[in-house]
């Protein structure tokens, strides 16, 4: 199976970054809640996503430091992936919605990466 080419990043001398970063499949998200939180859960449009970490865009952002329950999901198709992640940025962005950068707790295995990467582009012919 082939994989997406990882979403090029600006470098800086305090990146966290430790795994190429991918662009998913439309409609990727991430419905979560604080950890040994009840209640509703929040969802986010996942932006990016690697074997260590996820970013998404959201309306009502958690803090910095929060400890979340998470499922990713793929809205037209059967993947789901329970994960666990903790918040390491939010910025808001210029449209009053809010980019959040969270580490997940454990690396995901290359399969559970994998189904919810988008394909890569289709070559043009010239």
């Amino acid at each position: 199976m082939q994989t997406a080419p990882p979403v090029p990043a600006p470098e800086s001398h305090d990146d966290r970054r430790r795994a190429a970063r991918f662009r998913p499949t439309i409609g990727t998200l991430c419905r979560f809640r604080e950890c040994g939180a009840g209640g509703e859960r929040h969802v986010g449009l996942v932006w990016n996503i690697s074997e260590t970490g996820v970013s998404m865009l959201l309306a009502d952002p958690p803090p910095c430091g929060t400890r979340l329950e998470a499922e990713l999901a793929a809205e037209s198709g059967p993947a789901r992936l329970a994960v666990t992640m903790v918040v390491v940025h939010v910025h808001e962005m210029p449209h009053g919605d809010y980019f959040l950068g969270a580490h997940l707790d454990r690396p995901l295995a290359v399969e559970d990466l994998q189904q919810f990467l988008a394909p890569p582009p289709a070559a043009t012919g010239r």
